[in-house]
């Protein structure tokens, strides 16, 4: 078994496929990105890739094992590929309906609770990692590496949603220091501050 590296470079369209295929073997169809199609989702991952701060990548070998993607205001470059694919996606939904309630209600939610915001502006929008008795630990050394960067760059708190049904990975966040910071309808929003110990 090799050592698993992390490395930060500017994703490719092979890096881009990868990630695709990554996302489409680990996330489960509770995930409205599972059900989009090859192009979409390279799309989708194009844009959040060009936009985020962040973006780790973790090889075996040559083999591809995971993925991190955080920023800033990321909400806002899904909103510009909502807008930008607003046909395709609404096709989705349609034939998806458990989704398009799940919008309805996100909407409401957000109207009516406006004071639920995070007060972490850097965020840690996706991440993913293969695992198996060979392969483990590759998501912490992905988001102790997102950390070492974001100290290096005097950001000291972030946050992160995760779907409340998701017990591994809530439980995995806070064997991490993540704490809770606020529920909605369908998310558990975390927080860490890394001066914090």
């Amino acid at each position: 078994m090799n050592e698993v590296e992390i490395i930060q470079v500017i994703p490719d369209y092979n890096i881009i496929i990868n990630i695709s295929s990554l996302h489409r073997q680990l996330f489960d169809k509770e995930h409205f990105t599972a059900r989009f199609n090859e192009k979409l989702l390279n799309k989708y991952f194009e844009e959040l890739l060009s936009h985020s701060s962040y973006n780790l990548f973790a090889f075996n070998g040559k083999e591809f094992v995971g993925y991190l993607i955080a920023g800033e205001k990321l909400d806002n470059v899904l909103k510009k590929f909502s807008k930008d694919y607003f046909f395709q996606l609404i096709i989705l939904l349609i034939k998806n309906p458990k989704f398009l309630i799940e919008k309805l209600i996100d909407f409401f939610e957000s109207i009516f609770n406006k004071n639920k915001k995070s007060k972490a502006e850097m965020r840690l929008f996706l991440i993913a990692s293969k695992h198996n008795e060979n392969l483990k630990g590759v998501g912490s050394s992905l988001i102790k590496n997102l950390e070492k960067k974001l100290i290096q760059n005097g950001k000291f708190i972030y946050g992160l949603s995760v779907r409340k049904h998701n017990q591994n990975a809530i439980d995995f966040y806070l064997r991490l220091g993540f704490v809770e910071e606020f529920r909605t309808h369908k998310s558990i929003y975390l927080i860490k501050n890394l001066q914090e110990k």
